[in-house]
């Protein structure tokens, strides 16, 4: 059981870290910049309202990620709402600029192969949570 909890654990530390680091482009457009291959990158004062708006939620879900860690049973709920809407939303917006062609392919393929592995962790991570509660009751 020790076992499991650290790999809920784990999960949580790896979305903390992931959030953390997702902060940066948001707030600094010249990092964005780099990781996406923008060419033609508008940084007015709207994008740079909306964007810092972004920052302050991924800000805010990193220390709920945080907060779940404490207690992952508990607050397994936090894993499941990282998957959808957040994680899902992420992904859908992401392969929806690509179409659009606002950002090439190969710049978003790093984070696709971070969705592909890291989707399929949250959901791991959920279920077992969920079965080590209902053991618990």
């Amino acid at each position: 059981m020790k076992n499991k909890i650290l790999f809920i654990k784990i999960i949580f530390y790896i979305g903390i870290a992931a959030d953390f680091l997702s902060i940066f482009p948001l707030v600094f457009p010249g990092i964005a910049k780099i990781m996406f291959g923008l060419t033609n990158y508008n940084t007015s004062n709207e994008y740079l309202y909306v964007s810092r708006i972004g920052a302050s939620l991924m800000a805010g879900w990193t220390l709920l990620l945080l907060w779940g860690s404490f207690k992952p049973i508990e607050r397994r709920g936090i894993l499941f709402l990282t998957l959808f809407p957040v994680l899902s939303g992420l992904l859908i917006s992401s392969i929806l600029t690509v179409i659009s062609e606002s950002i090439e392919f190969k710049y978003m393929l790093p984070l696709w192969i971070f969705y592909t592995v890291i989707i399929p962790l949250y959901f791991t991570a959920y279920f077992v949570a969920c079965n080590i509660n209902s053991e618990k009751n």
